[in-house]
């Protein structure tokens, strides 16, 4: 299977509102104010002075005003810690692989008794309670989609043919949104912390993505959200 030139969309415009805006919600806030500065310094790998500094109120009004921290710190704050990053690079090469294997008509037993071979639903959901849009790779089952009806809104479903193809379908999402991407603290966010992104980022066509860049036809869902605000899944 050769891999995809997905496009990463453009950048948002880094104000200082916006980056103080996803350090609150992505690490929340302490006794002594809004954020958790010990926290953003903790992952950043620098003192808390220097933290402050990043958010000390700049000359002009917030949602104008750059950002006063260099490009590649914001990015910083936006990804996990490169082990994590690499992990996740190799889980994606992982897939790719199991994919050719698949097609060759080769397998290995503990694919089938994990049921990695069975459908699996991708599903774009919006966080309850942030501001964030998250990817999900899941059972394609209905116990599963109202599992995750609890944490989220359900947007958009694909279901794909097995495991593989949905983490590689949800590795190019994240390729996409990547110049969006928050990196919460495990205290704001437990589950799927990187793939997730801001949701005022340029939409997602979740059935066209994998339709352009799988090496198999999706059978595409649609996300209802009902009156309550839960979502149904019609397929």
């Amino acid at each position: 299977m050769a891999t995809p030139a997905v496009k990463p969309v453009r950048s948002p415009r880094w104000t200082q509102k916006r980056l103080v805006d996803m350090l609150i919600d992505c690490y929340g806030p302490s006794s002594r104010g809004p954020i958790d500065v010990a926290a953003v310094a903790n992952h950043a790998g620098v003192s808390a002075a220097a933290v402050r500094k990043w958010l000390r109120p700049q000359d002009g009004p917030p949602s104008r005003v750059r950002a006063g921290l260099p490009r590649a710190r914001i990015t910083q704050l936006q990804r996990a810690r490169p082990d994590v990053e690499d992990a996740n690079e190799r889980r994606y090469q992982y897939a790719l692989h199991a994919i050719d294997m698949i097609e060759r008509g080769q397998t290995i037993p503990p694919w089938q008794t994990q049921g990695w071979l069975d459908p699996q639903t991708v599903a774009i959901v919006a966080v309850n309670g942030k501001p964030w849009h998250q990817v999900v790779v899941t059972k394609a089952n209905h116990r599963a989609m109202l599992t995750l009806s609890r944490r989220a809104v359900v947007l958009q479903t694909v279901l794909m043919p097995n495991r593989f193809h949905a983490q590689v379908l949800a590795h190019h999402v994240m390729v996409r949104q990547q110049n969006w991407r928050v990196y919460p603290a495990e205290s704001q966010l437990s589950i799927g912390r990187t793939q997730v992104w801001m949701a005022d980022a340029p939409p997602v066509d979740l059935g066209d993505l994998a339709t352009n860049w799988s090496t198999r036809t999706p059978q595409r869902q649609t996300g209802r959200s009902t009156s309550d605000g839960r979502s149904r899944i019609a397929t």
